[in-house]
């Protein structure tokens, strides 16, 4: 008996190595998770710091696989300072340090503003380090997105057109060692403003919207429009909402045309924030996907 248990020792101590190399392994293998522990407690800010004076935030949310989170941001952020400085020579920061409390009145946030004035104070030596930087990490509170607020006078849309007609103008070669910095992102969402996802703040957003966008003069025009909404991590507004808020406010005589419009009214929603854009030849764009359009 004895000299059968010690034969069979180093075959149970063999097994015990292979399932320890195969666990580290995957252990390799894998991303570190972005929706908890304490990567989002370092790089993240709040989400809920997107409703501060929301009037003035803007950004960019791209989506990726789902637990690829981590490796898409670290790509998203490499590519916007780098192009930032390419595409745009001439942009500078926008960015002030904002003190007051959050753009919307429906939900109490005082505990988490102490919690995060604590943070705050508790970074208070790396602080002129972050007012430097262009662009800032958001939680977007939802698996397979990221989003980078911008923090410079440079429009999200404007960014995202000029980089996708670039990447794609460049030799075979280059374009795909650009992609292939760019793996893990799929479609690049620009929103130009961003509001609390209630209908009444939706409303009175989608004002500045069809000031930017949309002639309000009589005169007949071609061009067409169609909306476009996305909601997630949010059982408080439903799709049918939106479009029955956004609606009656475009001028009518741009026409609807949901299979080739002109623009397309882009509408998402990621937990208690509302992004909305006009994007030109959604289409064509391969609805916005990078990569895709630029293969």
């Amino acid at each position: 008996m004895p000299e059968k248990l010690i034969e069979k020792r180093p075959a149970a101590t063999d097994d015990a190595e292979t399932n320890k190399s195969a666990k580290k392994q995957k252990k390799d293998s894998d991303t570190i998770p972005i929706l908890r522990g304490r990567f989002k407690q370092r790089w993240l800010t709040k989400h809920s710091h997107l409703l501060k004076r929301s009037d003035d935030a803007s950004g960019i949310l791209v989506s990726c696989s789902v637990n690829a989170e981590t490796r898409a941001l670290g790509q998203v952020s490499t590519c916007l300072e780098h192009y930032i400085t390419k595409l745009f020579p001439d942009h500078s920061s926008t960015w002030v340090r904002f003190e007051g409390k959050l753009d919307i009145d429906q939900i109490d946030f005082d505990d988490e503003e102490k919690a995060a004035d604590q943070k705050d104070e508790d970074k208070a030596v790396n602080e002129k380090e972050r007012k430097e930087k262009k662009f800032q990490a958001i939680d977007a509170a939802c698996g397979g997105l990221v989003f980078y607020r911008f923090r410079v006078d440079v429009k999200p849309t404007e960014f995202v057109i000029k980089l996708m007609d670039h990447i794609k103008q460049l030799p075979d070669k280059e374009r795909e060692q650009e992609l292939g910095k760019l793996r893990h992102c799929a479609r690049w969402i620009p929103l130009d403003y961003i509001c609390p996802a209630i209908t009444e703040r939706i409303a009175s957003c989608f004002e500045r919207v069809k000031a930017d966008y949309f002639d309000t003069k009589d005169e007949t025009t071609e061009d067409t429009v169609a909306i476009i909404t996305e909601i997630r991590n949010n059982i408080m507004i439903k799709k049918e909402e939106i479009i029955q808020t956004i609606a009656p406010l475009i001028p009518p005589k741009y026409k609807v045309n949901l299979k080739k419009p002109t623009y397309v009214i882009f509408v998402t929603v990621f937990k208690s924030a509302c992004g909305i854009t006009v994007l030109k030849d959604y289409y064509e764009r391969k609805r916005y996907n990078l990569v895709a359009y630029c293969q």
